[in-house]
């Protein structure tokens, strides 16, 4: 007699899992979705532009064993950028999609993986810096969260340190902010390995000594390519800044004010409250024993910002330490269900402060998203195609300061004649941070492209008036804002001149600020 199989039926658990894994996946579209649409309407500005300028027009060995050092960042970034190019062909518009695919792939990372219940991970997704600035802005820190979380999924098991080893070989490799993760993150697992020494068998200490072998050449190897020159900018302008009589001094930022700034910026937008939220992440951090993976990379990097250099865009990298060691920190789910009173007391309050953190930083996402869709992230775009409507790139051009690298990746050439190189070359003689006159006059050119931060101030300071009797009218302005969170950072603005040597007058356009309809 023929028998009928009978359906295999999954548990019940087995498909509500199936049906949050799904809720994961559409969280992930989403996330996608809207960096890709922000993605359109983002205008790419100079840092952006002075990496696959780089990349486009130097080998490799150059790249890391010359140009980097002037860069101050190792060579991942760079190296990445020139596969695109030299292997893949890609172009200048393809930069801003090899950014969010990174930006992507870390955030998978964090729904797929992380050990966050879902109404932190989900909203987690759509703050500030995972959504906006290291996602949209295509720099070497899209891949910070990838790479950091992927550490923090392998920081757990201490008899597989090859894999560690890897994560955060590309991380000393891709910035100055990512060496210092990797070797706060490789410090900590050494700390942990040791607490499993005696049980670990000889294979897995051997695979230990090859691997911290290897990281220790990695970070070697960096030092020695970025070891600086006497002619690298950032160092030879602080020798000269330091012989500025101290009333010019007393003008650049304080230690404090930088303190706020970097605290703030990286958590909750106030200083007080930041202050607050760290201390109570960093209590709870110290009650579950993973004090150092918290401590020493936040306070490493917030003390490289406040003592060495540090930008807006860096805050960034503060946010993703502390999210890291908060991930490796987190207690499974069999070990929350034994949590003692206490712990379990504390494990609601730090829920409650990631609440609060994404809350805070999706507001800053949303406001950041609406002024990218407002306002020109940068000029440089719209002074590339007003520069190609004249057919400026076939006569002799002028560029004036280190912003013009943004207009520069438009055109498939160094279009600037006072230039050698189209990327800036971040060594001493500087060149283009000043106009020679004799050097107008004799060669002539017929436009005259001048970067600014502060326009009103170029135009008030007489730079731009003084080429009036050497033949020269502004014709365009192309306005850009460098955006950060709910505000503008500074701003990436471009003066277009014209030589009238007939004196005729010409009448200037201006790229509107705000684009509203016209999106």
């Amino acid at each position: 007699m023929a028998t009928t199989a009978m359906p295999v039926l999954e548990p019940e658990g087995r498909i509500r899992r199936d049906w949050w894994r799904w809720g994961d996946g559409a969280v992930l579209l989403a996330y996608s979705a809207t960096v890709l649409w922000t993605l359109q309407y983002h205008e790419k500005w100079a840092d952006e532009a002075q990496a696959w300028l780089i990349a486009r027009d130097l080998d490799l060995g150059s790249i890391w064993f010359h140009e980097l050092r002037y860069e101050g960042s190792p060579g991942l970034w760079h190296t990445i950028l020139w596969v695109a190019q030299h292997v893949f062909h890609a172009r200048y518009e393809a930069l801003g999609y090899i950014g969010a695919a990174f930006a992507i792939a870390g955030t998978a990372v964090l729904l797929f993986w992380a050990p966050f219940p879902r109404y932190i991970r989900w909203p987690l997704a759509f703050t500030y810096v995972l959504l906006y600035q290291y996602a949209v802005i295509a720099r070497p820190y899209t891949l910070l969260p990838l790479l950091a979380f992927c550490g923090a999924i392998f920081f757990k098991d201490v008899k597989k340190p090859e894999r560690m080893t890897i994560i955060l070989g590309l991380l000393a490799l891709l910035t100055l902010h990512g060496a210092i993760l990797a070797g706060c993150l490789g410090v900590a697992y050494l700390l942990e390995a040791a607490k499993e020494w005696s049980n670990l068998g000889p294979e897995v200490r051997k695979r230990y000594w090859i691997c911290g072998a290897i990281l220790a050449a990695t970070f070697v190897f960096v030092l020695v390519i970025l070891k600086p020159t006497p002619d690298v900018e950032e160092f030879a302008v602080k020798k000269e800044l330091a012989l500025l009589p101290k009333i010019i001094q007393g003008q650049q930022p304080t230690w404090s004010m930088k303190l706020e700034s970097v605290l703030s910026g990286a958590f909750l937008d106030y200083t007080t409250a930041s202050v607050a939220f760290v201390l109570l992440v960093g209590a709870w951090c110290a009650l579950r024993r993973k004090l150092v993976v918290y401590a020493l990379p936040l306070a490493t990097l917030v003390g490289l910002y406040v003592a060495v250099h540090g930008y807006a865009h860096h805050h960034g990298t503060v946010t993703i330490a502390a999210i890291t060691a908060v991930w490796i920190a987190w207690p499974g789910r069999d070990e929350r269900n034994g949590l003692p009173v206490e712990q379990r007391r504390a494990f609601v309050g730090v829920c409650a402060c990631l609440v609060t953190f994404c809350a805070v930083n999706i507001w800053d996402s949303v406001a950041a998203i609406k002024h990218e869709y407002l306002y020109p992230y940068s000029g440089a775009g719209d002074a590339a195609q007003f520069l190609k409507s004249r057919q400026a790139e076939k006569q002799p051009i002028f560029g004036l300061l280190y912003g013009v690298v943004g207009i520069q990746a438009y055109f498939d050439h160094n279009i600037f004649a006072n230039l050698h190189t189209s990327f800036f070359h971040h060594g001493l003689p500087l060149e283009g941070i000043e106009l020679d006159m004799d050097e107008v006059l004799r060669v002539k050119p017929e436009y005259i492209v001048a970067f600014t931060e502060q326009p009103q101030l170029m135009m008030d300071s007489g730079v731009l008036s003084g080429l009036g009797p050497a033949g020269y009218k502004i014709v365009h302005f192309s306005d850009g804002y460098l955006l950060y969170k709910g505000g503008v950072y500074v701003r990436q603005a471009y003066f277009i001149l014209a030589r009238t040597a007939s004196g005729d007058q010409v009448e200037p356009t201006r790229e509107h600020s705000m684009r509203g309809s016209t999106k």
